[in-house]
């Protein structure tokens, strides 16, 4: 048994020491994340969480990789790739495919719903004392434990790269990001696109660091720990080249812009990968495209297109489609904008990022240390050759974001599923804290003791603005307007689970109200009543603020694709339907700023117990 003085002097200077460190780390750790989740957490506000959710529930149900949230331009692209003769050729009757998402995040979630008890139902409907919705806080659950393993993949890595130092400060950066912290409640399948790149680091960076030491064994630097790379062999390559095309392939299936990134990864395991490089980047272009290649066969069999709804994002944003224009339209057949139109949409979206989202990606002031930092050279090789893939994977995220931009970044700016870059902040924030110790190491400070304070400053300011956002006033949980999950699951129960409705928010209906739900139409006639009478029955019409809190002159009167905010001002303001309209019941009850019209009075008792007995 030890001794009192061997007890004091292990917490003092031994084992014990490092011990207690860890618990005050996981500790604060802990805390944080209750805080922040009890503070800050708000209901999903992204479209692309939304429809992700329902289509992870469809699947968790057993209806297939379908959607309730149906684009007319979907219907148009699948009717094409089937013969007129078809009884249902854009596939809408019963359950309509997505063409929009990549698989991998959707098929977790449904594993955690089928894991979890995820209850949909929201007790009282009109209920005023609502705030949270179960389901998103179990999926906020998930997202924040791929943030976990996230920042322990920052710690190996950047312990791997530099010293102990760099790496409890690089993850201290990493979770001081309020930005990162947004995504983890967001919904949205960042944080497994952020944990599965830093996988692919990881990667490469081993597979480079063991054929330096087979080539250069007496070159080799010493970690902190004294350890040295040492050579490996043909088969240990071979299974880190597997693991690599894993996570390109599955990160692939995350967000298809991951897969630029295989540009940069063959370009390193080509260049730095010294021994076996064949074999590396064959075995790793191979997994890539067999975890893919399936999927991007099923999408043309349905769309005619590899990457389905995903390809015309480079066509929407521009002049001939502003906004949501295409995926409004009912026509497969897209006039192409000229060149000059994709070279102006690159141009402009390139300086907005360059200037308002490159100088704190991230969420942290850290990222400029990064950008100085390339003004210094590295005497490490493997920190040069990372350097080098970053700045590629850099520009080549920087121009699918730009092209690939679309009205769901100006509807949810920072926060959304077409901000690519975010997955670099790991890496920049090490490249970035690696520099502050070098400018620190230089400092003359005046004290024993300064460096730690100087540290802790510094932490403080970086991460100022997540505290910040943790003070008063406190966020409202709830995203309205637009979005008040017990009225929209209210307004779902109206309707039978295989009715057909249209709406603003398709993605609320479909989510919230577990409906199939339609986004408007570019007109009401002919593409309104060319879905209504010759596809499937429209039962009813919800337009929330969406719609209605448009500006009057230039967006409802000048705008070219407004007419269900002029139907709306129709009814409202004339209580006048458009001749012939099949719709003619109106809800009273629902809120002046929205407006919901159906072909029978479905709000009444009798349709709401039918349809709970549907159901």
């Amino acid at each position: 048994m030890p001794s009192i003085q061997e007890l004091i002097h292990k917490f003092e200077e031994g084992d014990g020491t490092r011990s207690i460190t860890k618990t005050l780390v996981l500790l604060l750790l802990a805390t944080l994340f209750v805080s922040y989740n009890f503070r800050e957490y708000r209901s999903f506000s992204a479209v692309e969480a939304m429809e992700m959710s329902q289509l992870a529930r469809n699947l968790s149900e057993g209806k297939g990789y379908t959607t309730q949230s149906i684009r007319p331009f979907s219907l148009a692209l699948v009717a094409s790739r089937h013969d007129e003769s078809t009884s249902d050729p854009s596939m809408i009757q019963d359950v309509h495919p997505d063409l929009s998402y990549p698989p991998l995040y959707p098929s977790l979630l449904s594993l955690w719903m089928r894991v979890l008890p995820f209850d949909y139902d929201i007790p009282s409907l009109k209920s005023t004392r609502f705030r949270k919705y179960q389901p998103e806080i179990l999926i906020s659950f998930l997202n924040q434990g791929l943030f976990i393993l996230s920042g322990v993949l920052v710690f190996i890595l950047s312990r791997h790269l530099f010293d102990k130092s760099v790496a409890w400060m690089s993850t201290a950066v990493f979770f001081g990001s309020d930005v990162l912290w947004r995504f983890s409640l967001s919904g949205l399948s960042t944080m497994l696109s952020l944990m599965l790149f830093m996988l692919l680091v990881t990667c490469l960076v081993l597979m480079e660091r063991a054929s330096r030491a087979e080539i250069e064994p007496e070159q080799q630097e010493e970690t902190d720990s004294g350890e040295k790379g040492r050579p490996r062999s043909l088969l240990w390559f071979l299974g880190m080249a597997v693991l690599a095309g894993l996570a390109l392939g599955f990160g692939g299936l995350t967000r298809y812009a991951f897969l630029c990134l295989l540009i940069p990864s063959i370009c390193f395991s080509a260049c730095f990968i010294k021994v076996q490089r064949v074999p590396v980047t064959l075995v790793m272009l191979l997994v890539t495209m067999v975890l893919v290649g399936p999927w991007l066969v099923r999408n043309y069999d349905l769309s005619g297109n590899p990457f389905g709804m995903s390809y015309y994002s480079l066509v929407m944003d521009t002049p001939d489609f502003p906004g949501d224009r295409l995926e409004r339209t009912l026509t497969s057949e897209v006039t192409y904008p000229e060149y000059s139109a994709y070279i102006r949409k690159l141009l402009v979206n390139t300086t907005e990022i360059m200037t308002q989202q490159l100088p704190m990606l991230g969420g942290s002031w850290m990222t400029m240390f990064f950008f100085v930092g390339l003004m210094i050279p590295f005497s490490n090789p493997g920190l040069r050759h990372l350097r080098i893939f970053l700045l590629i994977s850099l520009a080549l995220l920087l121009v699918f974001q730009a092209l690939g931009r679309t009205f769901l970044s100006e509807m949810s700016p920072v926060i959304n599923n077409q901000n690519h870059l975010v997955m670099l902040a790991p890496l920049l924030f090490m490249f970035g804290v690696a520099l502050f110790f070098t400018l620190l190491d230089q400092l003359p400070l005046p004290f024993d003791g300064a460096k730690k304070l100087v540290i802790l400053v510094v932490l403080l300011v970086v991460s100022s603005p997540l505290f910040f956002r943790m003070l008063p006033p406190r966020t409202s949980p709830m995203v309205y307007p637009p979005y008040s999950p017990p009225l929209i699951q209210e307004i779902g129960s109206w309707i039978k689970p295989t009715d057909l409705m249209m709406s603003d928010m398709p993605w609320a209906i479909a989510w919230y109200g577990d409906r199939s739900c339609l986004w408007p139409t570019r007109s009401v006639s002919p593409d309104f009543y060319a879905i209504h009478d010759e596809q499937k029955p429209i039962r009813a019409v919800y337009l929330s603020s969406l719609t209605t809190d448009k500006k009057l002159m230039s967006e409802v009167l000048k705008g070219s694709d407004e007419v269900w905010a002029r139907f709306y001002m129709d009814i409202q303001v004339r209580e006048n339907l458009p001749k012939g309209f099949p719709l003619k019941y109106g809800h009273s009850g629902v809120m002046p700023d929205m407006l919901y019209v159906s072909d029978q009075q479905r709000w009444l008792p009798a349709f709401k117990e039918t349809n709970q007995e549907l159901e």
